[in-house]
């Protein structure tokens, strides 16, 4: 299944997007990869809104803290009210980071941890949900959390749903 499958069944769709998330990351180097640079990533995209100038009477980083913490909470009440506090935690530090090294550095610092970025089709599951969603599988592998019985299940069924229907059009493909 592709991005735009996912993208059908809804950004804020729980089980399909973290279907779709552990289907695209079952490598556990890749999986390692994304766990650790994608909260990064995140952290420097709001050290450079604090130097935007737009005249807005809340600032950028904060307005983008709290949507990101506004559809956390929408998907789960519980992991995204963590995740959003995580959020605004992140928000301050990159706002005080931004204060102490100035635009210059900051902004060396923001290319130093960006990468080759998603296809603009993939946009609202990438930069929305991919940092929530390495979020739920850390709490779930460490601590067992699942938002609500049988979500974990559910999210396998549709796994094997979704890599079945990928090697079913592979193999249309193919022949």
């Amino acid at each position: 299944m592709g991005a735009k499958a996912a993208h059908r069944r809804g950004v804020l769709d729980l089980e399909a997007q973290f279907a779709f998330f552990r289907s695209q990351h079952r490598h556990p180097v890749n999986a390692a990869a994304h766990a650790l640079l994608t909260w990064p990533i995140l952290f420097t995209n709001l050290l450079i809104l604090h130097f935007l100038p737009l005249p807005l009477p809340v600032p950028p980083a904060l307005v983008l803290t709290l949507a990101y913490a506004a559809a956390y909470l929408a998907v789960d009440r519980r992991a995204g009210a963590l995740a959003g506090v995580l959020f605004l935690a992140a928000w301050a530090a990159s706002r005080a980071l931004a204060a102490r090294l100035g635009f210059a550095l900051s902004w060396k610092l923001v290319l130093a941890t960006q990468k080759k970025g998603p296809t603009v089709s993939d946009l609202p599951e990438v930069f929305l949900m991919e940092p929530f969603l390495i979020f739920l599988q850390i709490l779930n592998k460490l601590f067992g959390y699942e938002p609500y019985p049988e979500f974990c299940k559910n999210v396998d069924r549709k796994m094997e749903a979704d890599l079945r229907e990928s090697r079913e059009l592979k193999q249309r493909k193919t022949t």
